[in-house]
């Protein structure tokens, strides 16, 4: 499926994606060929569901425009996400694992555009030490951040949750301003579920530093005036 006016992805166009991509970064040139050679074009809209907890393993993915949410949801049906991947990361990895279903359910933030490997083709991923290596270093990395977010969300008030989440995602310095500023999520229902919260105590924690002057801006570009008293509410004590 592809949006309106979205070229297709010639093989070597697909061949060089992969290569600057956070799993296949470095490959040999046969396995970048295999992979891009049997990778599908696919296409989501926003909100729609790349697949969901347990489903079985029968792909991973590259983003190539967009963004994939992982997500977990609750007894009470409060959605707890746990990790996000842009343009040039791979989604879906544990695929590569037999033995059990999907971890997490995913969905797309906004138009999320992707290239899809079948299982069927894996057999050649498996072949390569360099890849295997790679997948695994990736993994300890994801897991480590899941980690840290599950520290985050369960020992902190909103307040330094929200605080160290900012000073995480910072981005370059405004020009215009010459202030840090940060790219959040358009939604704020998304920020609320990555920080455990509802989006009303959220909002009021953002009005609140708002009238205070200590952001200013909004969730697409959040420009932070006073790094310092960030950095304090961060790390001051629970």
């Amino acid at each position: 499926m592809h949006s309106k006016g979205t070229v297709m992805l010639d093989l070597p166009l697909r061949q060089a994606l992969l290569a600057r991509s956070d799993l296949f970064r470095g490959m040999p040139e046969h396995l970048l060929h295999h992979v891009a050679t049997h990778m599908v074009e696919r296409t989501l809209d926003d909100r729609e569901v790349l697949y969901f907890k347990d489903d079985t393993l029968e792909f991973i993915a590259l983003v190539v425009e967009g963004r994939i949410y992982s997500v977990m949801q609750g007894p009470d049906g409060r959605e707890q996400i746990i990790g996000s991947v842009g343009a040039g990361q791979v989604v879906g990895e544990t695929a590569l694992i037999k033995g059990h279903g999907r971890e997490s359910s995913t969905f797309a933030s906004g138009q999320t555009r992707m290239l899809q490997l079948g299982s069927r083709h894996f057999a050649v991923l498996f072949e390569e030490p360099v890849f295997l290596r790679r997948l695994l270093m990736l993994m300890m990395m994801r897991l480590l951040h899941v980690i840290e977010l599950l520290e985050l969300v369960s020992l902190h008030r909103l307040e330094s949750r929200l605080a160290r989440f900012l000073l995480a995602n910072m981005d370059d310095i405004d020009l215009a301003l010459a202030m840090p500023s940060v790219s959040l999520p358009a939604n704020q229902g998304v920020l609320a579920s990555m920080l455990n919260t509802s989006r009303p105590k959220l909002n009021v924690q953002l009005q609140l530093w708002r009238r205070s002057g200590l952001i200013s801006g909004n969730l697409e570009r959040m420009v932070i005036n006073d790094l310092d008293h960030l950095r304090r509410k961060a790390f001051s004590l629970n």
